[in-house]
């Protein structure tokens, strides 16, 4: 297989990637298709539905995209040759520890939704914003993009809810796990430091708290969130995480 399109993000970072897309609904994402598949035709229709599976690829074992992959998108963005060396196999365990269980706990790996798997795929479902049909081919705008900058992505498919929606599934192992968000303290004058238009995304992520599953409690200890440009540095104490400085 090989990628149809790239994804482009406000995360160029491992960190900060949210475990599921619904926890950061105001995320934004640009979808750019390859030349190959560059048709406005090939979207048509697509945006009668609200809701879009995405399929792409795990990098090197990372959620959405290695620094190869997100240089080879760039690259052929750009209308130019990537030089980035090949995505090394994907390293995977037959049991992972999930963020859910704190990082403490090991469940089997097709019980999980871990990037390390024998098979880097992702999947991803995310909201349909607006499709912008462009003489370079359509764009596909969409909300809740939990993936990394550059993010290769492999298939588009409708969700479609008759179909896709299952009110009476059971979660698993997950509901007895409930997820646990930070409160965010975010001073008005470093709000003002954020484009407007990405200022609630950011908050989701801070408050789904990027730092790794199971961390110790280290209330002086200042973390940095590459998002949109921006460094949001910002310390955790207990339940509070408190954004310092944006530049």
């Amino acid at each position: 297989m090989k990628p149809i399109a790239h994804i482009y993000t406000d995360l160029p970072q491992k960190f900060g990637i949210p475990r599921n897309s619904f926890l950061a609904p105001h995320l934004q994402g640009r979808i750019m298709f390859e030349p190959e598949y560059a048709l406005n035709s090939a979207v048509a229709g697509i945006d009668s539905f609200s809701h879009l599976w995405l399929l792409w690829r795990f990098e090197n074992g990372e959620p959405g995209g290695g620094a190869a992959d997100v240089a080879g998108a760039r690259a052929g963005a750009a209308g130019k040759t990537a030089t980035t060396a090949s995505p090394k196999p994907a390293r995977w365990s037959p049991t992972v520890r999930p963020p859910r269980l704190g990082g403490a706990e090991r469940v089997g790996v097709f019980a999980t939704r871990s990037p390390f798997r024998p098979n880097p795929i992702g999947l991803t479902c995310v909201k349909l914003d607006r499709v912008e049909l462009t003489d370079a081919g359509p764009i596909i705008h969409v909300l809740g993009a939990d993936l990394r900058d550059g993010t290769s992505i492999y298939d588009i498919k409708p969700y479609i809810p008759f179909a896709d929606c299952h009110p009476d599934a059971c979660g698993g192992w997950i509901e007895d796990a409930p997820w646990h968000e930070l409160d965010v303290d975010f001073p008005k004058q470093l709000q003002a430091e954020v484009p407007a238009g990405k200022l609630a995304g950011l908050t989701e992520v801070l408050r789904q708290d990027p730092r790794r599953a199971g961390s110790k409690h280290e209330p002086t200890r200042v973390y940095h969130l590459a998002y949109a440009g921006l460094d949001v540095a910002f310390t955790v104490d207990g339940n509070v995480l408190h954004v310092v400085c944006v530049n």
